[in-house]
């Protein structure tokens, strides 16, 4: 029965180790397309990355005006914005990717037909340098530019998507983990009061596990009601505030799930300590 209950309590706090570090993981992917823009602005870019996950195809020459009066100096500043705005979405596109083909809980036909199409932007975007770099005049640098936004249009579909996949599989994680460690708690639980012994630690343990977990999948909950708002919102401010409030809700669920664990690690050298005195 001890070799049992140590197995056990071992297995409880795997589970959710493996859920903390499910989150932890969709904390460091957390709203990339916003997110990676920032981090270029804020590095201190030649040009300032559009808002949100957009592509301003006017914004090759806005810098143009006034300034250089050459053609041949304006043509190379247009192409070096494309080349940063392209290089910018690949580093966006692949991290995506690599998450979701890594994602064992989502199934095989779906996983594959997301990678696919990540893919297919990712091998577009790269083809398109090529493109830039051949151009020699504004109008071949404008008219790369406008295939350059409908393919950045088209790809913020496949990002949407991927990332709301992420979400759903998160969730479906989180509950069948709980409701593993659940399981094992209680089974601890049954298991004390049939050999006469005090449960009172180990119930209140479990009741405070499972507050952690159901405000964790409450956030986690919410968290998707922002991200499906996304799309409806009238204005590109009110998309970043949404999604920064989607994170917001991931990092509150984290925070919860990391708690639940620690008090699980604390039942364990609990029941440890008063087996081994």
């Amino acid at each position: 029965m001890k070799k049992y209950t140590i197995a056990l309590f071992v297995a409880i706090i795997s589970v959710v180790a493996i859920l903390v570090s499910s989150f932890v993981d969709t904390a460091s992917i957390k709203n990339l397309s916003i997110a990676k823009a920032q981090e270029d602005q804020a590095a201190g870019e030649q040009h300032a990355t559009p808002k949100m996950d957009s592509f301003t195809a006017g914004k090759a020459f806005s810098q143009a005006q006034g300034g250089l009066g050459n053609i041949d100096a304006t043509v190379v500043r247009g192409k070096n914005y494309l080349l940063t705005q392209v290089d910018n979405r690949l580093k966006q596109l692949d991290p995506i990717r690599t998450k979701v083909s890594n994602m064992t809980a989502l199934g095989e036909s779906e996983r594959e037909s997301l990678v696919s199409e990540l893919n297919a932007e990712i091998s577009m975007f790269e083809a398109f340098k090529a493109e830039i770099n051949k151009s020699v005049t504004q109008q071949e640098v404008r008219n790369v530019a406008d295939r350059i936004k409908a393919e950045w249009i088209k790809s913020r579909r496949s990002v949407e998507s991927a990332e709301k996949q992420i979400l759903a599989v998160n969730e479906e994680q989180l509950i069948s983990n709980a409701d593993t460690a659940t399981l094992g708690m209680q089974k601890r639980i049954d298991n004390l009061k049939a050999s006469g012994k005090s449960t009172k630690a180990h119930e209140k343990l479990l009741v405070a596990y499972g507050k952690k977990i159901t405000s964790a999948k409450q956030d986690v909950e919410s968290a998707k009601e922002k991200f499906e708002a996304v799309a409806s919102a009238p204005t590109e401010d009110e998309k970043v505030k949404l999604m920064q409030a989607k994170d917001l809700l991931l990092k509150s669920a984290q925070g919860n799930v990391k708690e639940a664990y620690k008090i699980l690690a604390e039942g364990a050298r609990q029941d440890f300590s008063q087996r081994y005195k």
